[in-house]
């Protein structure tokens, strides 16, 4: 079957998510303890229509259109927490230093875009799987 591909990189999108909330989320928040429920319902939602998406092979078009929403969702998280590292009082991120909390923020931004990559690119293959059977659906 053609769906293989994009439910793997789906399944990766929503595990770093959920790599994500489960390392992260307190890290980056501790100091605005009302954003984490927030940031755990973008998250959940996020990682939710991954998962989601995964079983929707039947129909190709619905499956891109949650696929897009998961994506937009990453991008709202990533914002957030790109503004909570911010406000947070964290200007000096990309320094080399010792500091946990420092390594946290880095690997937490880095997972969100992985999330994020993969997402794009289970996007592209169910695009490529629509035209792929458009195309069939032209030779019949």
């Amino acid at each position: 079957m053609i769906q293989r591909k994009q439910s793997a990189y789906l399944f990766l999108g929503s595990l770093a998510l959920g790599a994500v909330l489960f390392f992260g989320a307190d890290a980056v928040f501790g100091v605005f303890p009302g954003y984490v429920p927030i940031v755990f319902g973008v998250g959940v939602l996020a990682g939710l229509l991954g998962v989601v998406s995964i079983f929707m092979y039947r129909d190709r078009r619905r499956q891109h259109v949650l696929v897009l929403l998961a994506q937009i969702f990453t991008l709202i998280l990533m914002a957030l927490f790109a503004v909570a590292m911010y406000i947070g009082d964290a200007p000096d991120v990309f320094t080399s230093s010792s500091d946990m909390d420092t390594t946290s923020r880095m690997v937490t931004m880095g997972l969100l875009f992985c999330a994020y990559a993969f997402f794009w690119l289970a996007r592209r293959a169910i695009r490529s799987d629509i035209e792929l059977v458009r195309s069939a659906n032209r030779i019949r």
